[in-house]
């Protein structure tokens, strides 16, 4: 599975459920050294949610809009798109990733 279903569950954190009680998704970028977990919808608007679109596969997964990840610690920068369960690196990561397209890690 390339995607994690997760919800927040109070008092115990993310936990994984079915797609369709998914509140958030976990995925795991090659060029990271820990996964991702980020706020989802399948079906209406983003607009003003600060949820990401996803099309509800785990094998696939297809997010928009794209993810960018920055520590400013060390000056890493991460930017791709995810698509059909590859990332596709843009030319602004800091990484020698940079302009690549892979298949995302298996979620533990």
């Amino acid at each position: 599975m390339k995607a994690k279903p997760v919800r927040i569950i109070q008092g115990e954190g993310y936990v994984e459920c079915s797609k369709e009680d998914a509140t958030h998704l976990t995925i795991l970028i090659p060029s990271h050294s820990h996964p991702l977990t980020l706020p989802v919808i399948t079906k209406g608007k983003r607009d003003g949610t600060g949820c990401w679109t996803w099309n509800g596969s785990t094998e696939a997964p297809t997010l928009r809009p794209s993810v960018l990840t920055i520590n400013n610690g060390d000056g890493f920068r991460c930017h791709s798109w995810i698509t059909d369960g590859q990332a596709q690196y843009l030319g602004d990561c800091s990484h020698s990733m940079a302009g690549k397209i892979v298949d995302l890690l298996e979620s533990a």
